[in-house]
């Protein structure tokens, strides 16, 4: 999730709250390399050592967070003009949901909102496809579906670089609102579908069937990602 405008900010601060991922890390690096200053709150705190040496120092604060501890996320918020939160699914999920990763960013993000319109904050959702990062692996639960989503042509995936990019584009855009997709990948043929599953480093990956080499069929894209690219495009137009 992102924030908004930042002509409504008073300082120079934003906040990063989230887990040590790669996606988070990448976001924090970007925005003290446009001269943001960055309070980074971090869930899992001693994992931020790698990020802390790449950082400038100066404009980077790291918090310990503790989402069930409403002071450790005051204090990361205080003096910052807007917060960008990467969502983190809960560890102790139900079995009783297959797709319990989509069901708790649903209910996440519609808790969000509500809190949102309820406390009249301006707030920006985006959603993301599957994110190609170094963590990447089998048991990515975004994978759940991965079956019915393909045949309904909505698979698709980001790279960590752009989905940063879409995150500081939104923000900086003053237009923006709502929920946004972002993706740069669609996995809608048997080739996209085979050179996804190379990325889980299965060995050995079974061979595929002769027939699926003769499969040239398009999975109708049911899908689309127009809304982000016009601020994106129109970013790019303004450098």
């Amino acid at each position: 999730m992102a924030p908004t405008s930042p002509l409504c900010c008073i300082s120079n601060t934003v906040c990063v709250m989230g887990s040590s991922t790669q996606f988070v890390s990448s976001l924090i690096i970007r925005l003290l390399e446009k001269g943001f200053t960055v309070h980074a709150a971090i869930q899992n705190h001693g994992d931020e050592s790698e990020l802390i040496s790449k950082c400038d120092k100066k404009r980077l604060k790291v918090f310990c967070l503790d989402l069930f501890d409403y002071h450790s996320i005051i204090d990361a918020l205080k003096g910052c003009c807007c917060l960008f939160y990467s969502f983190e699914p809960p560890k102790d999920h139900s079995a009783t949901y297959d797709l319990w990763y989509a069901l708790s960013k649903t209910l996440a993000e519609r808790t969000a909102w509500g809190l949102a319109m309820d406390r009249g904050i301006k707030m920006v959702s985006i959603n993301s496809g599957l994110l190609m990062d170094d963590d990447l692996n089998i048991k990515n639960p975004y994978l759940k579906g991965a079956k019915e989503m393909y045949e309904n042509g909505v698979l698709v995936s980001v790279d960590v670089d752009f989905l940063v990019y879409a995150h500081i584009c939104v923000y900086e855009d003053v237009s923006s609102y709502g929920r946004y997709l972002c993706f740069n990948h669609i996995i809608n043929t048997i080739n996209d579908a085979i050179n996804l599953a190379n990325n889980f480093n299965l060995s050995p990956l079974p061979s595929s069937p002769p027939s699926f080499e003769k499969d040239t069929k398009i999975i109708q894209q049911r899908i689309s990602n127009k809304k982000l690219n016009k601020i994106m495009i129109k970013k790019i137009d303004d450098i």
